[in-house]
């Protein structure tokens, strides 16, 4: 089934306007996001009641939103193992980099459709007039489990029952209804093997599931936002030079510098390196088992 569209309205001066689309076709829309480069595609409405604490924000986004298409991005994983924080950071700035450009590619092609379309950032940039409120236009870890596309595995990522946590996600908010709806899938990828809990550098992650959000936030985002402000009080208190050498490492200057100039860097993300969850990851593994 092709795209239905609403019948035009006529104005005051009897000039045809052109109405959003009722209803699109949910495999068309998949193949405009495969076909830009997408991995995997779900649909949620956005009455669903996964997205109520949700809703608000998406509707001061885009008020006309009506579904959200969520999408992953596959990373290479062994970039993501790699202990050289610099290889990985690569992968996670240019796969970022990437899945941008796959939204904003099919929202140009829904647009060719007549699809009203929006692409909120996969990370930063975000709304950093709000800091230290929600910066964030919507949640993509929410959307993407409500769209079946993971559930959420207990280092709080999203694991792919295919990939694994080895992805990025992206969400596109669209001015149309589309006649298939996904499901969150009915189990959990999460192996619960605890690999995160001894990787994580601060113990972020509990034996028993608990999560500090402090710890992960203050360690892994350590030149972001937070620690950056921290940084430049420690610059402003500072008496000179000296005394801020005294504070502040060459290294951590450096890798504030570096940073600024390149993009921040994530300190962490050992829990995604060592998740072994998702066909794809284990598979292989399994296999020679058998």
């Amino acid at each position: 089934m092709g795209e239905v569209f609403g019948t035009p309205s006529v104005g005051r001066d009897d000039k045809a306007t052109a109405v959003s689309p009722v209803t699109s076709d949910a495999a068309t829309l998949r193949s405009i996001a495969l076909k830009a480069g997408a991995d995997d595609v779900g649909f949620v409405e956005i009455g669903r009641p996964e997205l109520v604490g949700e809703r608000p924000h998406i509707e001061n986004a885009a008020a006309w939103t009506q579904t959200l298409m969520s999408f992953v991005v596959r990373m290479n994983r062994e970039p993501i193992r790699s202990p050289a924080r610099s290889v990985a950071n690569l992968e996670f700035h240019h796969g970022t980099d990437d899945l941008n450009d796959i939204a904003r590619s099919i929202v140009r092609e829904l647009e060719k459709i007549g699809v009203r379309a929006l692409n909120p950032a996969a990370g930063f940039p975000m709304e950093a007039q709000k800091f230290p409120d929600r910066l964030w236009v919507v949640s993509h870890k929410e959307v993407a489990v409500a769209a079946g596309l993971g559930q959420m595995g207990i280092h709080r990522n999203v694991i792919h029952p295919k990939f694994g946590n080895f992805i990025l996600l992206g969400t596109i908010l669209l001015d149309a209804k589309v006649d298939e709806q996904s499901a969150p899938i009915d189990y959990n990828p999460c192996l619960e093997c605890k690999l995160c809990v001894a990787a994580c550098p601060v113990g972020a992650i509990g034996p028993d599931g608990h999560f500090n959000f402090g710890s992960c936030y203050t360690h892994n985002y350590r030149e972001f936002m937070g620690g950056f402000t921290d940084w430049v009080e420690t610059v402003a208190d500072s008496k000179n030079g000296q005394d801020y050498r005294h504070k502040v490492s060459d290294g951590e200057t450096v890798s504030l510098w570096q940073s600024l100039s390149f993009g921040a860097n994530y300190k962490a993300a050992y829990c995604m390196a060592v998740c072994p969850a998702g066909d794809d990851v284990i598979g292989p593994y399994l296999a020679d088992k058998g």
